[in-house]
């Protein structure tokens, strides 16, 4: 492959990714997430089984799992707005070396801290449904972790879930691209996910967004 031909793949790739990312393939980018959950707890599915409900929330509904979707990303990134500046950038380039730049090491965060993140999203969440009479318990809630600045560090612990365990939600599970974990599922939880409560699963090759 000569180098025009990698630019123009590169560029496609980032067209690509402008277009999953918008709102028309907002359903289609949450199914996605559920599905790489999917995958990482080693679940078995057909792509039929994924249910787009009338009324949200929940986000998609997948056999007896209500899920409630959300990203969880650096502070300040806004994954829209860094991918149509990317295709940008792409598109005016005239050689690979011009798309050459530093990214800085990513800092080792622990897993109290990748927890501590879902607090802004569920505390909202929590008082948004609380005003409008829906109940926390028939919703599984389900985040995904895209972070550049940081990457958790798995040796460390995950603290108990106590303020998200408060708000009442069913189940609450993270997925990002390379990892699972289910942090929470109560008995009336799908039995996939009670089954994996409290592990972490780790991939040996990523996907994310």
């Amino acid at each position: 492959m000569n180098e025009t031909d990698y630019l123009y793949l590169l560029r496609r790739q980032a067209e690509l990714a402008n277009d999953f990312l918008s709102n028309a393939r907002k359903w289609e980018r949450e199914c996605w997430i559920c599905q790489r959950l999917l995958q990482t707890l080693q679940v078995d599915y057909h792509q039929d089984e994924f249910v787009e409900p009338e009324q949200q929330p929940p986000d998609v509904l997948f056999r007896d799992a209500c899920f409630e979707v959300f990203l969880v990303l650096d502070e300040g990134r806004r994954l829209n707005e860094e991918w149509r500046d990317e295709l940008q950038r792409r598109r005016l380039a005239q050689s690979l070396r011009q798309l050459i730049r530093r990214e800085q090491k990513p800092q080792r965060i622990n897993c109290s801290e990748l927890q501590r993140r879902l607090a802004p999203t569920l505390r909202k969440k929590a008082q948004n449904y609380g005003e409008r009479g829906i109940d926390p318990g028939e919703l599984d809630l389900l985040a995904f972790v895209s972070l550049k600045r940081d990457t958790p560090d798995f040796n460390t612990p995950f603290p108990p879930p106590t303020e998200y365990l408060r708000q009442g939600w069913r189940s609450l599970s993270l997925v990002g691209p390379n990892f699972a974990r289910v942090i929470f599922a109560n008995r009336n939880a799908p039995e996939f996910l009670r089954d994996n409560l409290g592990r972490v699963i780790l991939l040996d090759n990523g996907v994310g967004i």
